[in-house]
C-alpha cells in the first residue's frame, strides 16, 4: 500500500463522523449522553479515551476525557470543562486550537446576543459537562 493511499482510506470515517449533525430543535432535547455521541466521539471515542476514529487524523493528541478530575488531582473542574466547550478557555501548552468550538454552533444565530439564548446553551453545555464528570476514572 503507498503512503498516500491512507488519508482515502480515512476519508470515510471522516465523512461519516461529520455527516448528519443534529438540528437546534434535536439538540435542545438532547441529554449529555447524546450530545456527547453526535459531537464528542468521533475524536475522544465512545469511551471518552481519546480514541475515536477521526482521533489519528487531528494533528495533536486528543485527551482522554475519562481523566480529567486524575489529571486535575482528583477535582473535576466544571467550569474549565464548560469554558473549553464553548471557546472561552485554551489550553495555551497544548499548542492552537483544533476542537469545534461546540458553544458558538449551539447558538441560533438570529439570537446570539441575547440573554436568554445565552441561558439556553449554557444549559446545553452543562448537560454535556455533566455527563463527562459521570465518566471519570481514578
Amino acid at each position: 500500500m503507498k503512503f498516500w493511499s491512507i488519508p482515502f482510506l480515512a476519508l470515510p470515517l471522516v465523512l461519516a463522523a461529520c455527516a448528519s449533525q443534529p438540528t437546534q430543535r434535536e439538540v435542545t432535547n438532547m441529554s449529555g449522553l447524546e450530545m456527547y455521541q453526535s459531537f464528542c466521539a468521533s475524536c475522544h471515542g465512545v469511551g471518552g479515551e481519546g480514541d475515536g476514529p477521526v482521533a489519528p487524523l487531528v494533528k495533536i493528541h486528543v485527551p482522554d476525557l475519562t481523566r480529567i478530575a486524575h489529571r486535575q488531582g482528583g477535582e473535576f473542574p466544571a467550569e474549565d470543562v464548560h469554558r473549553t466547550i464553548d471557546g472561552r478557555f485554551e489550553h495555551p501548552a497544548h499548542g492552537p486550537r483544533d476542537m469545534p468550538v461546540w458553544g458558538w454552533q449551539f447558538y441560533r444565530s438570529e439570537t446570539m446576543n441575547d440573554p436568554a439564548e445565552r441561558a439556553r446553551v449554557d444549559a446545553l453545555i452543562d448537560r454535556l459537562v455533566d455527563y463527562l464528570r459521570t465518566i471519570q476514572k481514578s
